[in-house]
């Protein structure tokens, strides 16, 4: 199967130097615009040029710039920005690609946290339009993220008593809907129940092992379900990792670990 605009951004190192940011704005809450474009290289690595215009319109506005050759897409990331002004200066960055025929489709504008609360998740309805409006006429589109309708829905498999409790407390009072299971025959009856977002689970649990969970779980869905699956064990062998990735696993996260990179990684995979 053809690998989608999507997924190649998605999958780039573009995407994972922009992460640092994302996760620096929304940690923080503090104010980011965002303008992004397709569009043909410059032929300036550093985008100097689009870097001094935007200084000039606005000489106390702090960007990072980045772009990804493979995908062709550019992002603006403009510190302390709100809507309007992110409006205002990507009015700038379109004439100065379309005047220099660089320019491949629409221009996308959004603020955080003006436009969503969630910074990723704006950034990944960003990549959609882009991905879906390629080639087409170049014009602004104000990207909106409106809060879920309910919260997500998280799947904890986890046989320590001690760790089972503090993560449930932990994403409960991150917003998510948490249900538990102390082992793998739980944790199978519960998602049938369920059927939630996101499972967690760990390898080493009694009555069913997690490769064989991870297995189920696989076998009740279907192709294109969203469901998705993360490890956190404390197996930190690399063939473990390999085996469960191979098995279609979303991400493995080892013990011990940061809790605030667990949020942001369950975060990540809940709203790309």
């Amino acid at each position: 199967m053809p690998t989608s605009g999507n997924q190649r951004v998605a999958e780039s190192r573009f995407a994972e130097k922009l992460s640092y940011f994302l996760r620096y704005y929304e940690a923080s809450n503090l104010a980011c615009g965002l303008i992004a474009a397709r569009c043909e290289p410059d032929g300036d690595p550093e985008w100097a040029g689009l870097q001094q215009l935007i200084q000039e319109r606005d000489p106390q506005r702090a960007v990072q710039v980045f772009y990804d050759e493979q995908s062709k897409v550019l992002f603006l990331l403009l510190d302390g920005t709100s809507l309007a002004d992110t409006h205002y200066l990507a009015l700038q960055v379109k004439e100065r690609l379309r005047d220099r025929h660089r320019l491949q489709g629409h221009v996308c504008i959004a603020s955080f946290p003006e436009s969503g609360e969630s910074f990723e998740a704006l950034y990944q309805e960003v990549i959609r339009r882009l991905d879906r409006e390629a080639g087409a006429a170049d014009g602004l589109q104000f990207v909106v993220c409106q809060p879920s309708v309910r919260p997500h829905r998280l799947l904890l498999i986890e046989s320590d008593p001690v760790v089972r409790q503090l993560l449930a407390v932990r994403f409960a009072r991150s917003g998510y809907d948490v249900h538990t299971a102390k082992d793998g025959a739980e944790g199978m009856e519960k998602y049938l129940q369920l059927r939630p977002d996101l499972v967690i689970t760990e390898l080493t649990l009694p009555v069913m092992n997690g490769y064989q969970v991870i297995d189920w779980l696989r076998e009740q869905q279907e192709p294109d379900a969203r469901c998705k699956i993360v490890v956190l064990t404390d197996k930190r062998l690399e063939d473990d990792m390999t085996k469960c990735f191979q098995k279609g696993v979303a991400d493995y996260i080892t013990k011990p670990f940061s809790p605030i990179e667990l949020d942001w990684r369950i975060k990540r995979l809940l709203v790309s």
